[in-house]
């Protein structure tokens, strides 16, 4: 995340390692906290079986190492400073509106959810399916829900020579393996599982808003920033941050790899990148945006060295080396996507066949011209009322589509290029191959837009917006827990 500010407490007059010691005893500590509460957990890491059931255990181990650590450097331990550091990171703007964005808007769409399953209720036909027989526990085991948690609990399953058949080699792994490790410190039953899905989502969506701001914070001032998170939190399809779904992940590794390549942390922005490729399908996309950034980057010193009369890329001595570093960050969604690909090939004999399983979903390639003379020769005939009236739910995903696309030329002029091949990557192949559906989720994380959107609404029209925003969010929460087609 984001630096924290100079009045953070400083600990560099201790070593790295006495440090370290310091947070595993801590972590230790919390662990056995855990494990007195879940009862333990049980795990098999290749030919080691992994038993934590006792919370006596891992607390002798803290002891022992706080006993090791004090006899070889005396002094106090960094935990000791850990309430001035958590009211000293409160005080940064980044957390603070992004913790308030948070609990504002996911704990009320949950709520909003609940409601509608108690009041409105489900579809008429067979029951949709139940991973447990408690509404409330289950509120979370919505649609693409299901399969994240089927991976976590049981792992990917092949079965060849069924191309209709819907397979989970679909859902790429950074997720449901997140889930699976919080899930199984949390004692591995299922109820444990879906509570860690919620766990993962509300911290991924809440380091997604830090970084949000902070790359906000780059070419707006503070007031604009605050308003491009809420505007985020409220978005209709902002829903899905709140779900056990990929999406808060997703948003969290483009901004974070956004943020710290800006700023010339090739190195963190190279495992933030690696994390994008490994969550979601198109996620190796984002080393489009990325390159054209490196690349851009390198024309201006070029340019400023031919200005000053130098000799372009032999003037500066760090040019090569630093285009090379940015280069490789780039690749590493690439690279993310080639890994589980590799898995693949292992488990299905194809390296694409997640790739081709999107078929099963009906996501095969038809291209935009036959999406928009479809929708158009349905208003010819029927009239817009009619479109509206037939197709509601393609309406609905549809305005979260105009909503990005129109954002792409204001994105263009006020953050570069990139940033608008990023929004036009990540929604044109989607919308060309599966037309609108899931199209209003997909706009969710193109993070660009509610960062221009936030720099062009006037203050006195912001509250509008986000009431507008939330209100149409609370319908799609409505339709997506009560298993309306909205996934």
């Amino acid at each position: 995340m984001p630096s924290p500010s100079s009045r953070t407490p400083q600990t560099s007059q201790s070593p790295r390692w006495v440090r370290g010691i310091d947070a595993l005893c801590l972590a230790l500590v919390v662990l056995s906290v855990l494990v007195a509460i879940s009862g333990g957990f049980r795990v098999r890491i290749g030919p080691l079986r992994v038993a934590v059931t006792s919370p006596y255990s891992t607390l002798l181990w803290a002891l022992a190492l706080a006993i090791v650590r004090h006899v070889l450097a005396p002094g106090a331990p960094v935990y000791r400073e850990l309430p001035a550091r958590l009211a000293a990171g409160w005080r940064q703007p980044a957390v603070h509106t992004a913790a308030l964005a948070l609990v504002g808007t996911r704990p009320a769409m949950l709520f909003v959810g609940y409601m509608a399953v108690l009041v409105i209720g489900y579809p008429p036909g067979p029951a949709p399916p139940m991973q447990v027989n408690n509404e409330l526990v289950n509120l979370q085991a919505r649609w693409d829900a299901n399969w994240y948690l089927g991976i976590v609990t049981e792992g990917y399953h092949f079965v060849p020579n069924q191309p209709g058949l819907q397979q989970s080699i679909a859902f790429f792994p950074a997720y449901p393996m997140l889930v699976r490790g919080v899930g199984r410190i949390l004692g591995g039953r299922l109820t444990s599982y879906i509570g860690a899905g919620m766990i993962v989502s509300f911290a991924a969506f809440f380091g997604a808003l830090a970084y949000l701001y902070a790359l906000a914070r780059d070419t707006l001032d503070a007031d604009e920033a605050r308003f491009a998170l809420w505007a985020l939190a409220t978005y209709p399809f902002a829903l899905f941050f709140g779900a056990i779904y990929v999406e808060p992940l997703m948003l969290l590794g483009m901004t974070a790899t956004f943020y710290h390549f800006t700023h010339a942390r090739f190195g963190r922005a190279a495992l933030w990148g690696l994390l994008v490729g490994l969550t979601k399908t198109n996620g190796f996309l984002l080393s489009i945006p990325l390159a054209m950034l490196a690349i851009s980057d390198q024309v201006m010193r070029l340019r400023a060295a031919a200005q000053s009369d130098r000799e372009g890329w032999a003037a500066d001595d760090g040019a090569r080396w630093k285009i090379l570093k940015a280069m490789s960050a780039a690749a590493m969604p690439g690279v993310g996507m080639l890994l589980y690909s590799a898995y693949v090939w292992q488990v299905a004999g194809d390296p694409f066949g997640w790739l081709k399983a999107h078929g099963a979903w009906g996501r095969e390639y038809q291209g935009l011209l036959t999406l928009v003379g479809d929708r158009v020769n349905i208003i010819a005939s029927a009239g817009v009322e009619g479109y509206v009236a037939s197709l509601p739910l393609d309406v609905i995903n549809a305005l979260g589509v105009c909503f990005v696309l129109a954002a792409v030329w204001p994105v263009g002029r006020k953050l570069g290029a990139a940033y608008a091949v990023l929004i036009l990557v990540f929604i044109l192949p989607p919308l060309a191959a599966g037309g609108l559906v899931s199209a209003g989720r997909f706009s969710s994380v193109l993070f660009p837009a509610f960062i221009w959107l936030a720099g062009a609404v006037p203050p006195k029209h912001r509250p509008a917006w986000l009431a507008s925003f939330a209100a149409f969010q609370a319908l799609n929460a409505a339709m997506f827990y009560t298993w309306r087609q909205l996934y």
